[in-house]
C-alpha cells in the first residue's frame, strides 16, 4: 500500500496524538503521495506494451490482412485507466486510507468502477491480437482466450457473481479489517478488486474479443442488475449505528470527523458512485446500440438490389402517369 501516514509523520509532517499524520489543508491532501514500486512499474509496463503494439501496427509490422491501430480515443481511454490505478495505489486515496474509510472507499471505487472500464475501452486485447507481437504472439493469446479457465471466468454470470461476492464479502466481513492490519492482505485485496472488476466490465464494454458476447439488451440488463448491489452495500455502511471496522475506531480522520461520520460518508460515496457510474455507462451503451443498428441498416440498404429499368430506358407506366401533366379543363363554349 505504499508509505503509511506514520511514515510521513516520521518525515516531519505534523502528527495527531494517535500517531497519524495531520493534514489540515486541501493542498496537504492533494500532495499526499507515496509511490509503491510494484503497481507503478506494472502500470508503466502496460503503457509501454500498449504503445509498442500501436507502433507495430502503424509501422506495418503485423499480420497481413489486419487493420491498423485506431485513433487516439482508445489510447486516451487506456492511459486514463492506468492513471486512475496510479492515483488509487500511489496517491492521496492510498496515503489517507490508513486514517479514513472515505478515502479508502475512493481508492476502491477507482479500482472497481473507474479504471477497468477505461482500460477496456482502450481495446488492449484486440490491439495485441492485431499486432501479433513477438513477445506475445497471436497464437498464444488466442489459445489463452479459448482456454477453459478463461471461458469460465469470463462467462457473464460467473463474472457478475465474482464481482458481487468480492465487493460485498470484503466490506461486510472481518477481511476488510484484516486488510487494514496486514499490508500483504491489503495488496491481495487490491489485485482481487481490479481483476474481478475487469472480468465484470469485459462483457459489458464489448470492445475487446471475448469468449462470450452479450447483445446490447443483455448488456444493459447486466449493468442495471449491479446498481441494487452497490446501493444496498452503500446504504448498509452509511446507515450503520456502529463503527464497522475496529481499525478506524482507533485511527480517526485528520480533518476532524468522527469514525462514524467518516463511515457514513464512505457508504454514501459507494451508493452514489454506483448510480452515477452505471447510468452514464448504460447511456453510452444505448447510443452505441442505436449507432450500430443504423450502420447495419445502411449496409443492408447498400446490398439490396435495385429494380432494373425497362428496356429502352423508358419509364414504367405508373411513373409516366405520375409525371404526366394534368389535362387542362376547358369550358364547353371554347
Amino acid at each position: 500500500m505504499g508509505a503509511t501516514l506514520r511514515s510521513r509523520a516520521r518525515d516531519g509532517a505534523p502528527v495527531t496524538p494517535d500517531g497519524s499524520c495531520a493534514l489540515f489543508t486541501f493542498q496537504d491532501a492533494l500532495t499526499a503521495w507515496a509511490f509503491d514500486p510494484v503497481p507503478t512499474i506494472g502500470a508503466g509496463v502496460a503503457a509501454v506494451g500498449y504503445v509498442a503494439a500501436r507502433r507495430r501496427l502503424a509501422g506495418g509490422q503485423h499480420q497481413a490482412g489486419t487493420p491498423r491501430a485506431g485513433g487516439r480515443g482508445p489510447m486516451a481511454c487506456f492511459g486514463a485507466g492506468l492513471l486512475a490505478i496510479i492515483i488509487a495505489v500511489d496517491g492521496p486515496p492510498d496515503v489517507l486510507s490508513e486514517a479514513s474509510l472515505s478515502a479508502h472507499m475512493v481508492q476502491h471505487l477507482l479500482l472497481q468502477l473507474v479504471a477497468p472500464p477505461l482500460l477496456l475501452l482502450g481495446g488492449p486485447l484486440g490491439l495485441l491480437l492485431r499486432a501479433d507481437s513477438p513477445w506475445l504472439p497471436r497464437r498464444v493469446l488466442v489459445r489463452l482466450l479459448r482456454s477453459r479457465p478463461v471461458r469460465l471466468l469470463a462467462y457473464p454470470v460467473t463474472a457478475f457473481g465474482l464481482f458481487t461476492l468480492v465487493l460485498v464479502g470484503s466490506h461486510l466481513s472481518p477481511l476488510y479489517n484484516l486488510a487494514l492490519e496486514r499490508e500483504w492482505v491489503h495488496e491481495i485485496e487490491h489485485v482481487t478488486f481490479l481483476v474481478t472488476a475487469l472480468l465484470f466490465w469485459w462483457p459489458a464494454i464489448g470492445v475487446d474479443p471475448a469468449p462470450h458476447r452479450l447483445r446490447y439488451p443483455a448488456r444493459l440488463l447486466y449493468m442495471f442488475l449491479d446498481m441494487p448491489v452497490m446501493a444496498y452495500l452503500g446504504l448498509a455502511i452509511a446507515n450503520s449505528s456502529r463503527v464497522l471496522y475496529p481499525y478506524y475506531a482507533a485511527h480517526l480522520p485528520p480533518w476532524g470527523a468522527s469514525a462514524l461520520q467518516d463511515q457514513g460518508a464512505a457508504g454514501t460515496m459507494m451508493w452514489i458512485a454506483g448510480t452515477f457510474t452505471m447510468v452514464p455507462a448504460m447511456a453510452v451503451l444505448l447510443f452505441r446500440w442505436l449507432e450500430e443498428d443504423e450502420r447495419r441498416q445502411a449496409r443492408l440498404d447498400a446490398l439490396r438490389p435495385r429494380p432494373a429499368a425497362p428496356a429502352g430506358g423508358g419509364w414504367h407506366s405508373d411513373d409516366a402517369l405520375e409525371a404526366a401533366p394534368a389535362p387542362s379543363v376547358r369550358s364547353a363554349d371554347s
